[in-house]
């Protein structure tokens, strides 16, 4: 079976049609292909979609074993919508008695709501219908984040009814990552993500260290979304604002492992994200010396959770990709030598100062500079303790969580650094 779907792209306030997205689904096995509009080549303000999709004319073919192209794979649901609208089918098909639909990428791809869908990317299945997925309701306000939370919850525990179910696809079925949130306006009235916690998974108040983990990260120089905590009840929820967004228009965005050309469970390193950087930044320095940055920190605050999804890059104009804010920073508490998922040399994954130290070269970092910028990123972390009780956190949480952030390679680093 094949389908078809047009893929436009958002350029400020308008939308010009990019070409068109086939998906081959046979025995089992799905793939895709993608052809670019005459037009839009002939466009100077056309750039490629994605690295396998290079700016020319004719057929173009997802590699093998890959159902979708890395950069509509990034705009679509992640574990969380995608989750929601599996449990939506499984419901739909309970009520009327019918067998659920095997649900494939393009499903997925479409049930995503297109006003908040990620990056700059539209789809619809012609030139005269509405963009894909249609939505008449409105973004919820952060009034209704008791009634989200509680059918989050509901929807985390696997006991939502089918209309709640809905609900939550309409307000946050497009993002990515596997806990729980939603779209909300903020208080300026820019649509933000709202984070719930996760009775279900959490062994720790996750809400809350993210948010003490982004405050340390800006304190620290790292360029990082704005965000607030708000309380319902007992429960913090995180408020984190959307950077694919300059009010309404839509910036492009793909991730890491988009531009690597990667499939999730892949593991590269700084290293090649700096190629990448190398290759596609307007600010090529400036990312360089962001990303050693972040790698610092990273492992000052063990930040385990680096992988390829939790990097990106937002779209400069022609060619150019920028790295995007820093995002999803979650502290792990777990004791002993820790290692990221992004690894820090080529064969390196192990979250040291000596590791970290050792690439700095290919950062164009000397080792005066870097000394510089450590020394900063160990003073913001040292203040774990302050900026964790400002936001409410515990003696015993505190104490809980001191591994993250007091460890062997904290140690090295203020050594080195003195």
């Amino acid at each position: 079976m094949t389908g078809v779907i047009e893929v436009h792209v958002s350029f400020g306030t308008e939308t010009v049609r990019a070409g068109r997205l086939y998906s081959h689904q046979r025995r089992g096995s799905e793939s895709a292909s993608f052809t670019y509009d005459d037009a839009y080549l002939a466009s100077p303000e056309a750039y490629q979609l994605d690295p396998a999709l290079p700016l020319v004319s004719g057929i173009l073919q997802t590699r093998a074993n890959q159902k979708i192209f890395g950069a509509l794979s990034d705009c679509a649901p992640d574990r969380w919508g995608r989750k929601l609208i599996q449990r939506s089918e499984r419901l739909r098909a309970q009520h009327s008695a019918a067998t659920p639909r095997s649900l494939g990428e393009f499903d997925f791809l479409l049930g995503a709501r297109d006003d908040l869908r990620q990056g700059a990317l539209r789809f619809r299945n012609d030139e005269d219908g509405p963009f894909l997925a249609v939505d008449e309701e409105g973004v919820p306000e952060l009034i209704e984040l008791p009634e989200l939370l509680e059918i989050a919850e509901r929807a985390d525990r696997q006991e939502s009814n089918f209309a709640e179910l809905k609900r939550l696809i309409h307000a946050g079925g497009s993002l990515g990552g596997a806990r729980p949130k939603a779209h909300v306006r903020d208080r300026s009235g820019r649509v933000a993500i709202a984070k719930f916690p996760s009775a279900a998974t959490d062994t720790w108040n996750v809400t809350v260290w993210e948010k003490v983990a982004l405050d340390l990260a800006r304190a620290a120089g790292i360029t990082v979304p704005n965000s607030e905590l708000i309380k319902v009840g007992d429960l913090s929820i995180l408020i984190v604002d959307r950077f694919d967004r300059d009010f309404e228009n839509r910036i492009g965005y793909v991730s890491a492992m988009t531009m690597l050309e990667a499939a999730d469970g892949d593991q590269r390193s700084y290293l090649d994200i700096a190629g990448v950087i190398e290759q596609r930044s307007s600010k090529t320095s400036q990312d360089l010396l962001e990303l050693w940055r972040r790698m610092a920190f990273a492992i000052l605050a063990s930040n385990t959770d680096d992988h390829l999804r939790n990097h990106g890059f937002l779209h400069a104009g022609g060619d150019s990709w920028n790295l995007s804010p820093a995002f999803d920073l979650n502290p792990n508490p777990s004791s002993g030598e820790k290692e990221l998922h992004t690894a820090i040399t080529e064969f390196d994954a192990r979250a040291t100062i000596k590791n970290l130290i050792d690439v700095a070269g290919f950062f164009r970092l000397d080792y005066e500079s870097a000394m510089t910028i450590l020394r900063e990123v160990v003073d913001a972390v040292s203040s774990w303790t302050e900026v964790a009780r400002h936001h409410g956190l515990t003696r015993s949480q505190i104490s809980e969580m001191e591994p993250a952030f007091v460890h062997t390679e904290s140690d090295k680093a203020r050594v080195v650094t003195r």
